[in-house]
């Protein structure tokens, strides 16, 4: 098995109170390692099951509900108390898990969009508030009096530092904010862009980056990057435990899969693991490396089950990261399509993923016994188990998008549509109105044959990745918030006329998905529309970011394709990167590097300055800049 597989599993061994690997057979698959499952399901088979009941009077909403962001439960420290954020309804509800009830709720702005939370030494509990940059700071037993602090533009994840009494705040802009647990400024410091996650744990501060799905670790003091890890390239899901196995993988060719879009990064609990030796666990996406065929079951479907019942080019996986600085080879999930959400027992025995995409219920929340699953490779499969309720039946969760453990074992799902929260077989309804919106669903649904919209469009943006199209070429994954419709022909080529061909082309035909109606379509295409772009901070330096506006609309000669609302003219145009492609839309432009229809420019800076990955004078007046206008152009158009 070799020296890191031994050092996962006794480790692992330690926190499941397990026997360790001087028991095992090296001769023989790990205990609880499985085959992968045959074949995937029928098609719609982990869709709403309201998205097909009318295909000619679908939802939609006017108020259209945001995209998943997953991890919006958490229980605090005492085990009898859940604090479930409700970003469709911008809302927190506070349930008492003793007498089974909600004990109360705060009504938070429209667009606050609720997301993780933390507990200090006081047992207040900070929410951050995505959508309006803020902290909620409250006592659970008065949550409705809770007070809101600004942090930053785009906050995500909040950790509490017990050493120094503080919060740490990581923001999608890269910032990293400190803040007294009175909700005061103490520093912020500039890692990179797309931060997610913060983690604190044995004197170590480590954050997570969403879609490269990296794990930082920074100086407590000063913010310097001392380290920075990231999930292995994983060799095809459907080959053997063993780096020797025989098996083969997709189609019994090899296949590769690398890391991306890390949704939810913790830290392990249980005594298992000394408190001085924390081992930290991510659930994220690895996708294809090989080229994608353009063609029906090209995205998923047609893989004959590879990969524990995973045959799409997106799939799903757990990592760990140990104390001495290794990392396990991560396990596949099998089944599991947009793992939003990962929750630990207490005793850090069990593991719970929650895949939001099964939208059915089936397969959408699974456990698995922990030292399996970070002992299993890119190319395992570790039987998972379902939720069930005391008598033993099943419980299919519907819509689930967190997950926590109280602190009498129990596993807490929290249901997304109605509100709820499940445990034990019982029901909490949490009230508020539906949020059913047919958009919504159909972007976030498992198509069935293991991918969803969202698994490449995550949270309505990207993935950050250039794929590889047979016939094709390099295709960077476009963004999607802001208006979509407005900007066809859409793909780079603008070889898809209008929405309606592109869902037939695309969820129908290469994600092997159900066929839409056109009314279907157009409530889709109502709730992307809606999908709000990035928020930025206001510029430091606003005289800059003005010269940069008039070198943007004069000299650069930007604006004679970046124009009008959606600054894209929609034309196809050859501007010397190899061919003719679509002039995208630069709202959020400073979030979606790389950029190019083929990622050639990993930065913008490099776009305004590097002429081999641009196009040079083909392609705006940009290369007799200054190296002051540069900065300027940039100021600009980090406002976008």
């Amino acid at each position: 098995m070799g020296k890191r597989g031994w050092l996962v599993l006794g480790v692992l061994t330690a926190l499941a109170g397990c026997q360790g690997p001087s028991h095992l057979d090296p001769t023989l698959n790990p205990p609880g390692i499985t085959e992968p499952i045959p074949g995937p399901l029928a098609t719609t088979a982990f869709l709403d099951p309201r998205v097909m009941a009318n295909p000619t009077n679908p939802t939609t909403l006017d108020n259209a509900p945001p995209p998943i962001t997953g991890g919006t439960l958490f229980v605090t420290h005492a085990g009898d108390t859940a604090i479930v954020s409700d970003p469709d309804r911008d809302r927190i509800v506070v349930v008492d898990l003793v007498a089974g009830s909600v004990s109360g709720i705060a009504s938070l702005p429209p667009g606050a969009q609720p997301f993780r939370a933390v507990e200090d030494a006081d047992h207040n509990v900070h929410v951050v508030l995505r959508g309006t940059g803020d902290i909620f700071s409250f006592a659970p037993s008065a949550v409705a009096s809770g007070e809101r602090h600004h942090v930053c533009a785009m906050p995500r994840g909040i950790a509490f530092d017990a050493d120094a009494d503080s919060l740490v705040v990581a923001c999608r802009s890269g910032s990293l904010v400190t803040l007294g647990t009175d909700g005061t400024v103490r520093s912020t410091v500039q890692v990179e862009p797309d931060l997610r996650d913060v983690v604190i744990t044995n004197g170590r501060l480590f954050v997570s980056t969403f879609r490269s799905a990296q794990l930082i670790q920074l100086d407590r003091v000063s913010g310097a990057v001392v380290n920075t890890s990231h999930p292995d390239t994983a060799p095809s899901f459907g080959g053997g435990f063993f780096e020797d196995s025989p098996r083969g993988g997709m189609g019994g060719s090899p296949q590769g899969f690398s890391p991306s879009v890390a949704w939810r990064t913790v830290v392990v609990p249980g005594t298992g693991i000394p408190s001085t030796a924390q081992t930290i666990a991510a659930v994220h996406q690895r996708a294809s490396d090989t080229a994608v065929e353009p063609q029906p079951g090209g995205y998923g479907g047609g893989g004959g089950g590879s990969g524990c019942g995973q045959s799409s080019i997106v799939q799903s996986a757990v990592t760990f990261y140990f104390p001495d600085g290794t990392h396990s080879d991560g396990a596949s999930i099998p089944g599991a399509t947009l793992p939003v959400d990962i929750a630990f027992s207490r005793d850090g025995s069990r593991v719970t993923i929650v895949a939001a995409a099964n939208e059915s219920g089936q397969q959408a929340v699974q456990t698995f016994d922990a030292n399996s699953i970070a002992l299993g490779s890119g190319a395992g499969c570790v039987p998972a188990e379902m939720p069930t309720a005391p008598d033993g039946t099943a419980l299919n969760i519907a819509n689930p998008i967190a997950a926590a453990y109280d602190g009498a074992g129990r596993l807490l799902v929290q249901q997304r549509e109605p509100s709820a929260l499940v445990f034990l077989g019982r029901t909490i309804l949490l009230g508020g109105e539906s949020r059913f919106d047919t958009g919504h669903a159909v972007f976030h649904a498992n198509s069935g044959a293991f991918i969803a919209c969202a698994s490449c469009h995550p949270e309505g943006g990207d993935d950050g990745r250039v794929w590889s199209f047979d016939g094709i070429g390099p295709r960077r994954t476009p963004a999607l918030h802001g208006d979509l419709r407005g900007t066809e022909p859409f793909h780079w080529d603008g070889d898809m006329t209008d929405l309606h061909v592109l869902v037939h082309q695309v969820f129908t035909s290469r994600m092997s998905g159900p066929e839409l109606s056109g009314t279907q379509v157009d409530v889709l295409g109502n709730w992307l529309d809606a999908i709000p772009a990035p928020i930025h901070e206001p510029g430091v330096d606003t005289n800059a970011v003005s010269r940069g506006q008039d070198l943007f609309y004069g000299d650069a000669a930007c604006s004679s394709c970046h124009t009008g609302a959606l600054m894209t003219n929609n034309a196809t145009l050859d501007v010397g990167t190899g061919g003719r492609f679509q002039v995208p839309s630069l709202i959020g432009v400073s979030y979606r590097t790389p950029l190019m229809h083929d990622g050639a420019c990993p930065t913008l800076r490099a776009r305004l300055t590097d002429v081999t990955c641009s196009g040079g004078e083909h392609h705006g007046h940009t290369e007799h800049l200054t190296p002051a206008q540069i900065n300027d152009m940039l100021a600009f158009l980090n406002t976008l």
